[in-house]
């Protein structure tokens, strides 16, 4: 019994051990890229990733023809892919303080008084989808990776020019694009009312540029 208690014991302390070097652990350590440079990400496991964004492309007013050819366009377009790939969307808060703040500057301008009615009207309707959360952008992304960074960045501008072909508009992100995606998930909080920092910002630092220099 004896023998028993000192195991448990035993057992305890070393659940306490691992969750005091777990609460030790930073953001950074979990996080698994190691750097972003060149319109791609360094992963710590040595492969790359291309970020291609796709903007959405409403199908609901194309005829029953359109939108068979579109989504067997896209299906070509996908199952054509042997590489590694995720496809995800991002919900951001839209700032409209800018918005409301002109509508406010016309409604106090508008000298015609059903006009002006109109505008604090529509006023109050911006106002309410901004307090309520519902000022969503949704942006949708297609992340490719690869070991070999020539052979990646080949494909995702093939990639990108097949949904074309299906009427979908592609951009391969840049540096600084890819880190307002990272910043989306490394502060989520802070993402709905903040911008991510510049491409040198502290979370990643500028010197991490030097992985990307030395295999060029």
């Amino acid at each position: 019994m004896l023998i028993g208690l000192l195991k448990k014991e035993k057992a305890l302390k070393n659940d306490k051990e691992k969750k005091d070097e777990l609460k030790k652990k930073t953001v950074q350590d979990w996080f698994p890229v190691k750097d972003v440079g060149n319109d791609m990400i360094l992963l710590k496991d040595g492969r790359y990733v291309c970020v291609l964004r796709v903007w959405p492309l409403n199908i609901g007013l194309k005829s029953e023809n359109e939108k068979k050819r579109i989504i067997q366009s896209m299906y070509e377009a996908l199952n054509g892919l042997k590489d590694t790939m995720q496809i995800f969307s991002i919900g951001r808060p839209v700032d409209l303080d800018s918005y409301i703040g002109f509508l406010q500057s016309k409604s106090k301008e508008e000298v015609n008084m059903t006009k002006r009615k109109l505008l604090q009207e529509y006023l109050k309707y911006v106002a309410s989808i901004v307090t309520s959360g519902e000022a969503i952008e949704r942006r949708f992304f297609i992340m490719l990776s690869n070991k070999e960074k020539e052979e990646l960045k080949v494909k995702i501008h093939e990639l990108a020019s097949n949904l074309e072909k299906s009427g979908l508009k592609s951009d391969v992100t840049s540096d600084q694009e890819i880190i307002d995606m990272l910043f989306s998930f490394t502060h989520p909080s802070q993402a709905a009312f903040e911008k991510a920092p510049s491409f040198s910002g502290p979370y990643l630092p500028p010197v991490f540029e030097s992985h990307f220099k030395e295999k060029e």
